[in-house]
């Protein structure tokens, strides 16, 4: 056991005793270059740190004409506090490039192991400690480079900064490679889910059954002894109020009448718990649908497709991303995995304006066609895929629990590393 120090700064804790305690302002300073030799503009980003932005998916692009010479300098091993420091947005670059004026930049003075610090400046305790400092200011904040200057950071000698961070690689990759396997098997849990949906809403629970085409594509072929229905025949479909009566975020409470949005659609029925309320008064003053037991709250939105059944509010209303489908002449339970179907979201989403947008109408989704079985087999199909889903929404949350307990461990394994309270 080696010897340890106090280091006097609560999120650092002890350190050994050998190792030097600086300020930052000691060990790096602040540049404000503009432009480089190599104008790639660089994207602060939390999996990558700072990456090409042309390799990024879903980021905002800058004008065609944007006068790059103008961006901040980045060099390779320089480092950027981006506009989500208080999330840990301290990020390394292995590029050469540029980066937008609104971050700010900062390289070493000192020989120093740009990959022992880069794991430093992802410790949660740092990202915790530099997250404190824009407490009780304003939401938010981003971190100032005097604000970082100002902190005491470890120094371990040169050759135990390279020997850590190389421990460091080996380690964190090896659980990144045992949480991307546990997300695959997530992955094909979901896919057999919904092959295991589709097939009992397209074809039944018999294993033996004649089968006729649909005519519709997304469905392919089903079950001979049924008909074939639009959504609407089945089900009207429902909208929140979308006038001026809407909620807005003065007439959110905790407690009151349930006001549910797509947050709140993260299992087969609606939870107890909802994360949003409304005043009666408000809710008494809205137009739009205010639940009943049996209906199907449908994610148009966003996540388009979640959906879950009301099995116990006898009020509330929703939010103008969802829809309520309440059933006419069909089991409300069979028309919640009807709805969720692919079979029947693949038509809506094919049909719907800018059908690679994730977003529907309410009254695409009701011109979907569903197999439609007698009532009676539409409850034991309800059954059936309840039993089968209840086993597999298991095995996936044991996979989910794998994951977090994987990222926790790789949290407690860079801070007990880079602090020295973990000898490698």
């Amino acid at each position: 056991m080696r010897e340890m120090k106090d280091s006097g700064v609560e999120w650092l804790g002890e350190v050994p005793s050998r190792w030097k305690l600086h300020r930052a302002k000691r060990l790096f300073k602040l540049t404000n270059d503009r432009g480089n030799d190599d104008l790639t503009l660089l994207a602060a980003t939390q999996k990558h740190g700072m990456w090409p932005q042309d390799r990024l998916e879903g980021v905002v692009r800058v004008k065609d004409d944007t006068d790059l010479s103008r961006f901040r300098t980045v060099h390779r091993n320089d480092f950027v506090i981006s506009l989500r420091s208080f999330q840990g947005g301290f990020e390394r670059s292995d590029f050469e490039g540029v980066c937008s004026p609104a971050y700010q930049t900062f390289r070493s003075i000192k020989p120093i192991d740009y990959q022992f610090y880069k794991y430093l400046f992802k410790s949660p305790s740092f990202i915790d400690h530099m997250n404190s400092l824009t407490l009780g200011i304003r939401e938010g904040k981003t971190i100032k480079f005097e604000d970082f200057a100002a902190q005491v950071l470890p120094m371990p000698p040169l050759d135990e900064q390279r020997r850590i961070a190389e421990y460091l690689d080996d380690k964190c990759a090896e659980i990144d490679r045992a949480v991307s396997t546990a997300e695959q098997s997530i992955e094909e849990y979901r896919a057999y889910q919904n092959d295991v949906v589709k097939r009992a809403i397209v074809y039944g629970t018999c294993n033996a059954f004649k089968v006729k085409e649909s005519g519709v594509p997304a469905i392919g072929k089903m079950n001979a002894n049924w008909g074939l229905v639009m959504v609407k025949r089945l089900a009207v479909f429902l909208n929140g109020d979308r006038s001026d009566s809407y909620p807005s975020g003065d007439d959110i409470q905790e407690a009151g009448i349930p006001f549910i949005t797509s947050g709140d659609l993260n299992g087969r029925y609606l939870p107890d718990v909802f994360s949003k309320y409304i005043s009666q008064d408000k809710y008494d003053s809205l137009k739009g649908v205010k639940l009943r037991r049996g209906d199907v709250v449908f994610c148009l939105r966003g996540s388009v497709g979640k959906c879950s059944l009301n099995r116990t509010e006898n009020c509330g209303t929703v939010a103008s991303s969802l829809t309520v489908a309440r059933p006419i002449c069909c089991a409300p339970e069979w028309l919640s995995y009807a709805l969720t179907c692919s079979s029947t979201t693949n038509q809506a989403m094919a049909t719907a304006i800018g059908a690679t947008s994730a977003n529907l109408a309410a009254n695409v989704l009701a011109r979907a066609f569903v197999p439609l079985p007698p009532l009676s087999e539409q409850r034991l199909i309800a059954d059936y895929l309840d039993e089968k889903c209840t086993q597999i929404d298991a095995d996936i949350a044991a996979k989910q629990a794998i994951i977090t307990d994987l990222k926790a461990y790789k949290q407690s394994l860079i801070y007990e590393t880079v602090t020295g309270k973990r000898e490698v």
